[in-house]
């Protein structure tokens, strides 16, 4: 019975080193994978913003076009060019409702909404990838800090790592322009 508990008291600290170098890999490789998802997330940013801004922009193109010939039509045009126009206006008109039977929800509106969501969505999931990383941070932080993790920590080499903080000017935002 003696030497149970004397092998006990010896084996104690070695599972309690064990446990704590786990630990701090563990969240160690939670950290650059969390930093990695930032990467993720800012990929996801810029493909799926500027590709919705492209399919906006070139629809509120179209509508532009189409009110413009509407309008210089009222705006006291010859016989001549309001048959021409309205020739115009119609082979257009057939065109788009073509497409929209196909999509008939597809309107400059709906997809400035569309946009104006996947914006808001993409930065949310950016925001959430920001928060894990510097939850993890402050976790594996905790650990090579506190005592006994410190100790492990100093044979492991390991350091702190930074929380992440983004200046104004080091946020490079998808640049949409008309």
């Amino acid at each position: 019975m003696e030497i149970v508990i004397i092998l006990v008291i010896l084996l104690l600290p070695v599972f309690g080193y064990i446990s704590i170098y786990n630990t701090i890999k563990t969240y160690g490789i939670k950290v650059e994978e969390s930093f990695a998802n930032i990467d993720v997330a800012l990929a996801k940013r810029y493909e799926v913003i500027t590709k919705l801004f492209e399919i906006a922009k070139g629809y509120a193109k179209h509508e532009k076009e189409t009110l413009v010939k509407v309008i210089q039509v009222r705006n006291g045009m010859t016989l001549n060019e309001k048959e021409t126009a309205y020739t115009d206006i119609e082979r257009e008109y057939t065109r788009f409702n073509i497409l929209s039977e196909g999509y008939p929800e597809l309107k400059a509106d709906a997809l400035f909404l569309n946009l104006q969501n996947a914006v808001m969505d993409t930065e949310n999931h950016l925001a959430a990838a920001r928060r894990l990383y510097n939850s993890n941070v402050s976790y594996f932080n905790q650990k090579i800090q506190s005592f006994p993790g410190n100790l492990v920590a100093s044979q492991l080499n390991e350091k702190s790592k930074p929380m992440l903080e983004f200046k104004k000017d080091q946020i490079q935002d998808v640049k949409l322009d008309w």
